[in-house]
């Protein structure tokens, strides 16, 4: 940590957050005394002021700790209200008025994903979804793409928390099925949702990744009727939508 850091209680709160943030798996205090380079008497302090500030929370085990709602909804909003929101909307409006169909920008929170941002298309037959929606991550493009593209140790963490409620008779409610799902969206680098979460809708997705081409930051997905989009199509649509992906990408950077 650096000087200004050290000098502050709240940016050394901020640092902390920004660690847990950045691992790939919920840590312990063992983890983070190593990471921060902190004695674990000051983290412990540290940690109860954010557990208590409902900025932390502690995993039912109660040795790992993870981002709580309050830290979610802060970057929530931030990413919502930044300088490169207007440039987000913008962008998705501008694949939505090719494609025809309505689009999201997506982020994954524990096992849902939020809508960060969505742009309704023209056309008739469309489901209608607010900002800051939510929906399960395995039974949407999006929260499957999330899953796929996450470090395989903690995919599996992830996957042995959810319930896999059944939605429609297509919801990959099966923990392997859901696995072996996530190895051809790992290969293809796109997902569907296939009838998965409502009967009648059809959804494709591509990731947004990080300035290192590796973390997968957001997702970019089409939603429209089967009538419109299913299997036998939707693959024309990846790569309009990749390309955004890629002016988007520039945003959350």
């Amino acid at each position: 940590m650096d000087e200004a850091t050290e000098s502050s209680p709240a940016l050394k709160a901020f640092s902390l957050l920004e660690t847990i943030a950045a691992m790939d798996h919920a840590p312990t205090l063992a983890e983070l005394t190593e990471a921060a380079n902190l004695p674990k008497p000051t983290l412990h302090r540290w940690l109860s002021m954010l557990e208590g500030a409902e900025l932390l929370r502690r995993m039912p085990d109660g040795r790992r700790y993870e981002l709580a709602s309050r830290a979610t909804a802060l970057a929530f909003a931030i990413l919502s209200n930044n300088a490169g929101s207007t440039q987000r909307h913008q962008i998705l409006e501008r694949v939505v008025r090719s494609l025809g169909e309505s689009c999201n920008l997506t982020v994954l929170e524990g096992s849902e994903v939020m809508y960060l941002d969505r742009v309704e298309a023209a056309a008739p037959l469309r489901v209608a979804f607010q900002k800051g929606s939510r929906v399960p991550a395995h039974a949407s493009a999006s929260g499957k793409l999330f899953l796929a593209m996450m470090p395989p140790a903690k995919r599996d963490r992830l996957i042995g928390t959810l319930t896999l409620e059944r939605y429609t008779a297509n919801t990959l409610a099966d923990a392997e099925a859901l696995k072996a799902e996530l190895s051809r969206i790992k290969r293809d680098g796109y997902a569907f949702d296939d009838e998965e979460f409502l009967s009648g809708l059809f959804c494709v997705a591509v990731p947004i990744f990080d300035q290192n081409g590796r973390d997968c930051l957001a997702a970019l997905a089409l939603q429209a009727p089967v009538v419109r989009v299913s299997r036998a199509n939707a693959a024309e649509r990846v790569s309009a939508l990749r390309e955004a992906a890629e002016a988007l990408a520039v945003t959350l950077r």
